[in-house]
């Protein structure tokens, strides 16, 4: 399939830099300040950007949550940090919910440094995911007087889909 033109041209944008950058011969002020602005540029056109947005509130509320519980003791006790990886593992999971599912609600894990996603669906409709660094998901749910809960693998691109009819059918 061939690659859309702006892709092409970013990578086309980045190789010609690259090829400045490499070749550089300044000796002035002004040459230097080129050679620096180009690295600049070079390190920010490397980052990966998505054009997606679908989550992007729950993505910012992920990042306040992770902010605030970034050390340990964050709980004013012995709460361990929220690590990189389990913070990777809950963005990987939000960005596989369908477009139908809406977005959770956070929290930390004070006694393990996960981070539960919740679904609200009215008087005792709940269901949870817990996130840690490890690929298993922690999943609860109550609706009514029915308790449901279970563990299961996450391959950060496909939500088990018991997972995913339990949250549907809390939220519907």
């Amino acid at each position: 399939m061939p690659e859309p033109v702006s892709t092409i041209v970013a990578i086309a944008g980045v190789s010609l830099l690259t090829g400045l950058q490499r070749h550089n011969t300044s000796v002035s002020e002004s040459g230097d300040y080129l050679r620096a602005q180009t690295a600049g540029y070079q390190d920010y056109a490397r980052k990966p950007f998505s054009l997606d947005t679908r989550r992007h509130a729950a993505l910012s509320a992920l990042s306040e949550l992770v902010s605030e519980c970034d050390e340990q003791g964050w709980d004013g006790g012995q709460a361990p940090a929220i690590t990189s990886l389990t913070v990777h593992n809950v963005e990987a999971f939000l960005l596989a919910l369908p477009s139908d599912i809406p977005d959770p609600d956070f929290s930390p894990e004070p006694d393990n440094g996960a981070i539960s996603l919740e679904w609200y669906g009215g008087y005792r409709k709940i269901a949870s995911v817990s996130i840690h660094e490890s690929d298993r998901l922690a999943f609860g749910s109550l609706q009514g007087t029915d308790v449901s809960n279970g563990a299961y693998r996450f391959d950060e691109e496909h939500i088990p889909s018991a997972v995913l009819s339990a949250i549907r059918e809390i939220i519907a």
